[in-house]
């Protein structure tokens, strides 16, 4: 099963990027998985942004049936779960499976809408830049419990 990670934005903190960069060397190991890094809109108009950027992400993030959306309203799981649902989805013969991260402005509703299942890492809302590197490094860990690679504790 490959795995696609849609972001919006780039990470412009050289740490955060340089620790995403690190994690996505250590899941190329172990997984087929692209990152694909969108420009985000610019429009002032806020709405119109979301609406722009989401056009982008569903061009992206193709079909949307096997999306997931990373939201703070989303469903909570814990890394031994979210390493289940990998492990079902690859079992249900999902080709690829992608992940979306949206923009430091959010996701526009219409998105939210259409993609039905939204994840969360935190109730907390996270920067795209904080939540890229741990989807990343939640990925991993998923993959290492899945694998029997003992870096989940």
């Amino acid at each position: 099963m490959k795995i696609r990670l849609v972001c919006v934005g780039k990470q412009s903190n050289a740490a955060l990027r340089e620790l995403a960069l690190d994690y996505t060397k250590r899941l190329e190991r172990l997984c087929d998985l692209e990152v694909v890094e969108l420009k985000d809109a610019s429009d002032p108009d806020g709405a119109k942004r979301l609406e722009k950027e989401a056009e982008r992400i569903e061009a992206a993030a193709q079909p949307l049936a096997d999306c997931v959306l990373w939201d703070e309203t989303g469903e909570a799981m814990g890394s031994v779960e979210f390493s289940g649902f990998l492990t079902r989805q690859e079992n249900a013969s999902v080709k690829r499976l992608t992940f979306i991260i949206g923009s430091s402005h959010g996701i526009a509703p219409s998105l939210k809408n259409r993609v039905k299942r939204k994840f969360q890492l935190s109730r907390m809302t996270l920067t795209h830049e904080w939540a890229r590197t741990l989807v990343l490094e939640q990925l991993y860990r998923a993959f290492c419990i899945k694998k029997g690679i003992p870096y989940h504790h």
